[in-house]
């Protein structure tokens, strides 16, 4: 039977702490800060699973695109400690933390939306792909986007994670990308390349690997951290950091003595255990002895089983192995070097965000290597809010030659070959933006923008998937206006509101009908409309958002909803 990996939904029950959403603090700002109930109950989750005939992986979008479990099929272990209950305690930025699976950080902590809901698509598998799942993210207060591809190959007892960070702004913005995974306790340690936590008592573990070489491993309170730097550095405006991360699954070995990517061992007195992640035929195990024996003995290994190898017959203590492939490469190795025990590192602090200090004149910052590609893209965005589109296609043209993972660029200059009246059915742009960031939310705006307006006045369907992260309107207005395409965000705000109701939508709207059609009227409606609405979140933090407020006052004079909002970003945000 060939071997195959799978990606399905499922209805998920369980039991969570209940939250209580009050008022921001200069730390949960622009998200509403969270109290813990002390209640509980039962709720049914859509919950995504990766599976093949070693590993089962269960990820939940509405709790910020949680891993919630691993299944280790071998052994029919779990290797997180979740059970059924997910029950937050009071604690990080916004007042409440949960504490269970394993989650995406941007800064060594929990992200603000760690609980909330998030973008997510299944990926079946294909020909010479495996199965898998995008997870993406608009991080709300920071400028920072990201896209994670989680995909299991059918042969391996493995889960592969991609990660896609992506700087918004123009901008300097700090930056840690990482993996918070809750384990409980155990033994955490650095096994040469890769970083381990085992429990003997629950006789399960896990390893992370990375190519990105992960400066920030700790490990405290049963919570292990993998970050790219020891502290945090800073991502230069619109730039992608692209890194990826192993998780590998380990149980039934008891304790944890050697690691790779190829597997883990138990070296002990009595017995000899190995566990790889392919099937391994025709190698070759040699044990060292403590009298100076080496023992060589054939080993055919796969990965569906924990190879034990009683070792009390022998003449004396074993003190190291090597595992060697049928070309004589070392596969694995345990020797006496004692690996590093992972603690806790001291975290970058006080972290201030810096502005990049452009030239006044964008065209001589076109002559700077650092500012060369924002110089460019800044100057495509000018010309297309002057609509001259084919002067901002020729600069989106230039940025891209100096940073081709920009994909708001690519989505940028296919915009521009719709609004000059050009083919709209095949633009490459867009199928280069789809395949650096597929869960972009200005990608699905494009797609509808790119039909017909005469289409009704019910909610489209196409638009519909933003309402599962409802920011993402916001999102994808606030991105039109700053490119100056105010028909464009008139008509997206228009849609928008059919799905979602929320006062910056109205706002930005208002903007749009004084700055750009001069509709005063309208814009005044839009304003007394929001002014009926609750003071709720999402609260604004993007410049854009800030610029519109302003203008409205400006414009149609005071407004004590307006005054508290703009109090709100100026004292939290």
């Amino acid at each position: 039977m060939p071997l195959s990996s799978e990606v399905f939904e499922d209805a998920l029950d369980l039991q969570i702490g209940l939250l209580e959403a009050v008022a921001p603090t200069a730390t949960s700002y622009p998200y509403p800060a969270l109290q813990v109930l002390g209640r509980e109950e039962t709720r049914t989750f859509r919950s995504l699973v990766l599976e093949n005939s070693f590993l089962r992986v269960v990820v939940v979008p509405a709790l910020g695109g949680r891993i919630v479990s691993m299944t280790d099929k071998r052994t029919g272990s779990e290797i997180l400690s979740r059970g059924t209950s997910l029950l937050p305690i009071a604690g990080g930025a916004r007042g409440a933390v949960i504490q269970e699976g394993i989650q995406f950080t941007i800064d060594g902590e929990s992200r603000l939306n760690a609980s909330g809901p998030i973008d997510a698509a299944m990926v079946e598998a294909e020909e010479g792909e495996p199965a898998g799942i995008w997870l993406a993210e608009t991080c709300g207060g920071t400028g920072i986007s990201f896209h994670l591809h989680l995909t299991l190959p059918p042969d391996r007892a493995e889960l592969a994670i991609e990660a896609r960070v992506f700087n918004r702004t123009n901008d300097e913005i700090p930056c840690n990308g990482g993996f918070s995974l809750f384990l409980g306790e155990g033994d955490a340690r650095q096994f040469g390349e890769g970083t381990s936590w085992y429990s003997a008592e629950r006789n399960v573990g896990i390893a992370a690997f990375s190519a990105a070489s992960f400066e920030g491993a700790t490990f405290a309170d049963g919570s292990l951290r993998v970050c790219r730097f020891e502290h945090a550095r800073y991502l230069a405006p619109r730039q992608v950091d692209t890194w990826s991360l192993t998780l590998v699954p380990l149980s039934g070995l008891g304790t944890l003595s050697g690691l790779s990517t190829n597997g883990g061992v138990h070296l002990g007195k009595e017995v000899l255990r190995v566990v790889t992640t392919i099937e391994r035929p025709g190698h070759k195990l040699l044990i060292h002895t403590s009298d100076g024996q080496t023992l060589e003995a054939p080993v055919d290994l796969r990965p569906d089983l924990v190879l034990d190898i009683p070792l009390s017959d022998l003449p004396s203590k074993p003190i190291a192995m090597v595992l060697m492939g049928p070309d004589r490469e070392e596969v694995l190795r345990v020797d006496s070097t004692e690996p590093i025990a992972l603690g806790l590192h001291p975290q970058a602090t006080n972290l201030e965000r810096r502005a990049i200090d452009l030239p006044t004149e964008l065209k001589k910052g076109t002559f700077d290597l650092r500012t060369r590609h924002l110089a460019h893209t800044l100057l495509g965005s000018k010309a297309m809010a002057e609509g001259d589109f084919a002067g901002a296609s020729e600069s989106l043209e230039q940025a891209l030659l100096y940073n081709a993972e920009d994909p708001l660029v690519w989505w940028a200059k296919a915009a521009c070959t719709r609004l000059s009246g050009g083919e709209t059915a095949e633009r490459p742009e867009l199928l280069n933006a789809h395949y650096l960031a597929p869960l972009e939310p200005i990608l699905r705006a494009e797609a509808f923008l790119s039909q017909s307006q005469n289409m009704g006045k019910e909610p489209s369907g196409l638009v519909a998937p933003l309402d599962e992260v409802p920011e993402n309107f916001i999102e994808v207005a606030c991105l039109l206006i700053e490119h100056g395409l105010l028909v464009d965000a008139t008509r997206w705000i228009d849609e928008a509101l059919r799905h979602r109701d929320m006062h910056m939508l109205r706002y930005l709207l208002a903007y749009c009908y004084l700055v750009g059609t001069k509709m005063t009227a309208e814009a005044a409606e839009q304003v007394a409309a929001a002014a009926r609405k609750p003071l709720a979140p999402p609260y604004p933090w993007r410049a854009v958002e800030i610029r519109a407020l302003n203008a409205v006052v400006d414009r149609l004079g005071k407004s004590e909803r307006i005054s508290d909002l703009l109090d709100l970003a100026r004292h939290l945000g």
